[in-house]
């Protein structure tokens, strides 16, 4: 069911000429190009460790091969076709297999979730666990793109299934070598995962010390594990200067949007509602109901080694959501993924025995929740499927296949244009309408992605500039509108699907004046009172 709901639509916004339409997603080239800097003693550094690059360069080297040995790949460039014969083709092809691994990773994640419930609360619980965690929107999105989410994820619920054994009682020491790897590896893939593992030692340690074992090897072996292979898959071993400068791009200025912002009884406030809403939403209202019953289960029945999976959860959220004062869905996932198996072990205890009072009643209710659950992740397939940017492209291509285009979003919320279409960036500033050089845009495209945030509760002085462009006024007009259709859940992810607007420039003249920066200004004309957006 995993891999099913990973598969649909697996080709999304493919072949793309310049990037990807999932933000932060890795570029089809980046695991090819990174590795051969990497293998000829090029500096490296980046926004992401390197484990997945190398991962992902060992999936698509195969096919790269392929092309070498047919004669499409010529001297490799920079820029666009990159050296390929055939780019669209090859491109979207190496987007595809990056994203087959991700497809893959969510599958496996979702199945140590099932396994870490199993091993608490019994089989179906695990069961049920593992649906809570694959159906929700935001882990089926991910399980699309070639961002690095789904794959820490995946390396880290290994480790929480091996951790919730060892404090079980395995006392296999490949237990305790593997949790160490799983471990540096989640870490490896991408830096935030070292929140997941921050405070995992206290009780595993507690759990030890109460059996008399504290100061054994078998931690120790835990450890020298994790140290070796982070340090291989890290590269900090190998190349240190590269680590240091992907370390100090991590923490510089430009880190996190509330960097430097010091942390206070309201902020602090206002994070942990944001962190409380975006875990609710992500798992869904009945999902996140069974979560609260299921920690109350395993408290009440002191369930031995439940309490790993909630000091994971609790320790994401103080070394991570707090410290960073930010919080999106796909940042709340460890978090989902650690309560999964309450949520199993609450749908578990409601499915009850069948001579349970009102059994069938009781099953009845469970069935329909996991049913609304699977559905709730299908409808993100479904949002894939008929993105609204599909079909303005088929518009552009009919109606403006040609001429300047203006936009004031990333290329990632914008229809595929060709890569050797001119596309400028515009300001809408309170002043006018700004665009670089002398020539106007023939087509302006907006995207909700950017322009819902100015008609936000909070006043915008640009607001007013925005509500003329979309009125017709300076000298465009509004061309085209293209929305999804109308598909059960909330979005939760803002990539996907957003509302687009065309607006073609009228073919009479323009009033272009002053000049600020290189930069030419349409002034808005003045809105009466009254007056309708």
């Amino acid at each position: 069911l995993a891999l099913a709901l990973d598969l649909v639509g697996i080709g999304w916004g493919l072949p793309h000429p310049t990037g990807d339409w999932a933000t932060d997603g890795l570029s089809p080239l980046g695991p090819l190009a990174f590795t051969w800097h990497f293998l000829h003693g090029e500096k490296w550094w980046g926004k992401y460790p390197p484990f997945h690059m190398l991962l992902l360069a060992a999936a698509q080297g195969p096919y790269v091969a392929w092309l070498k040995l047919r004669g499409e790949i010529g001297a490799i460039t920079a820029v666009y076709p990159y050296g390929l014969a055939h780019p669209l083709v090859a491109l979207g092809r190496l987007a595809l297999l990056a994203r087959l691994v991700s497809a893959v990773m969510g599958t496996a994640a979702a199945v140590f979730a099932g396994l870490t419930a199993a091993e608490l609360f019994g089989r179906r619980a695990g069961i049920l666990a593992a649906i809570v965690f694959l159906s929700s929107p935001v882990t089926v999105f991910y399980a699309h793109t070639t961002n690095v989410d789904i794959p820490y994820l995946c390396w880290a619920m290994g480790a929480l299934w091996l951790a919730v054994r060892v404090a079980r009682g395995d006392s296999a020491i490949r237990t305790f070598v593997l949790l160490g790897a799983a471990a540096a590896l989640a870490i490896a893939t991408k830096d935030q995962a070292y929140a997941c593992f921050a405070l995992l030692p206290l009780p595993l340690l507690w759990r030890r010390w109460q059996g008399g074992r504290l100061l054994d090897a078998k931690p120790l072996a835990a450890l020298a594990s994790f140290v070796v292979v982070y340090g291989l898959a890290s590269l900090v071993a190998v190349d240190p200067a590269g680590y240091l400068a992907h370390a100090r791009q991590l923490t510089g200025p430009t880190a996190m949007p509330y960097f430097g912002v010091p942390l206070s009884p309201a902020r602090f406030v206002r994070v942990t509602g944001r962190a409380f809403n975006a875990t609710t939403g992500t798992l869904g209202l009945p999902f996140a109901a069974a979560c609260v019953a299921g920690l109350i289960l395993a408290a009440i029945r002191r369930v031995r080694g439940a309490e790993v999976p909630f000091v994971m959860a609790l320790s994401y959220y103080v070394t991570f959501i707090v410290p960073i004062l930010y919080v999106v869905p796909r940042y709340v996932l460890p978090m989902l993924a650690a309560m999964a198996p309450f949520a199993g072990l609450g749908l578990a205890a409601l499915w009850g025995d069948a001579e349970s009072p009102r059994a069938s009643a009781r099953r009845a209710l469970v069935c329909l929740v996991v049913a609304a659950g699977i559905a709730r992740g299908a409808s993100m397939d479904v949002r894939l499927l008929t993105d609204a940017r599909y079909r303005a492209e088929s518009w552009i291509a009919a109606n403006a296949a040609s001429g300047l285009v203006g936009t004031d979003v990333e290329p990632s919320y914008l229809p595929r244009l060709a890569p050797t279409r001119p596309v400028v960036r515009i300001k809408l500033e309170a002043d006018g309408l700004h665009y670089p050089g002398p020539d106007a845009p023939d087509l302006i495209v907006l995207s909700s992605a950017r322009y819902a945030e100015y008609f936000t509760s909070s006043p915008r002085p640009d607001r007013a500039l925005v509500g003329a462009l979309l009125r017709g006024e300076f000298c465009y007009e509004r061309a085209a509108d293209f929305r999804s259709p109308t598909v059960f859940g909330s979005r939760l992810v803002r990539d996907v699907s957003p509302h687009i607007i065309l607006l073609r420039r009228r073919s009479g003249p323009c009033e272009t004046v002053g000049t600020l920066a290189s930069e030419q200004v349409i002034q808005p004309r003045r809105r009466e009172p009254g007056a309708p957006l």
